[in-house]
């Protein structure tokens, strides 16, 4: 049976120092800075938007924390299931998140960044997207996020989801 095991990146495989500020583009103030997590739940208020910046940072990237999933990320690559990151990063920073997997002995198939662009619209179902390309080579997909909306629509198409 074919495997595929899906990471989102962010608070997923790994922690980083990368924030998404909130501004206001009238002052270019930056109101506050917000964490992956934050981020997921927060509601851009009248006349803010957000600075993506720092997730376009390779040096966070690649200093970033693994996480305890990195584990099961190293063990499933080492029993040759195929390894995908699935990153609402943009891909500026494929290389840097190749070279964290690298210095955690794993070797993606692919890096898939949703994140080019400087809105974060439509990441969820940019997600299910991949996730759907992804399942026509695999007989079972195995995916890990952060975000419940993405794990919601995960499901939906068949993925087995476990949130993180």
């Amino acid at each position: 049976m074919k495997k595929a095991f899906v990471f989102d990146f962010d608070d997923t495989l790994a922690t980083t120092k990368a924030c998404v500020q909130v501004y206001r583009p009238d002052t270019d103030y930056t109101i506050k800075e917000l964490s992956p997590a934050e981020f997921n739940q927060y509601e851009l208020n009248s006349g803010e938007e957000f600075d993506f910046s720092q997730f376009r940072c390779p040096d966070l990237v690649v200093n970033g924390e693994p996480t305890e999933l990195i584990k099961l990320a190293k063990e499933v690559y080492d029993e040759d299931h195929g390894v995908y990151i699935l990153t609402a990063r943009s891909s500026d920073v494929s290389d840097a998140i190749a070279k964290f997997l690298t210095i955690n002995g794993i070797k993606a198939k692919q890096i898939i960044c949703l994140g080019d662009g400087d809105k974060a619209t439509g990441i969820a179902d940019n997600k299910q997207k991949a996730l759907m390309t992804i399942m026509k080579a695999y007989d079972k997909i195995y995916f890990y996020d952060d975000n419940d909306e993405n794990i919601k629509l995960a499901k939906e198409v068949g993925a087995k989801t476990y949130l993180v």
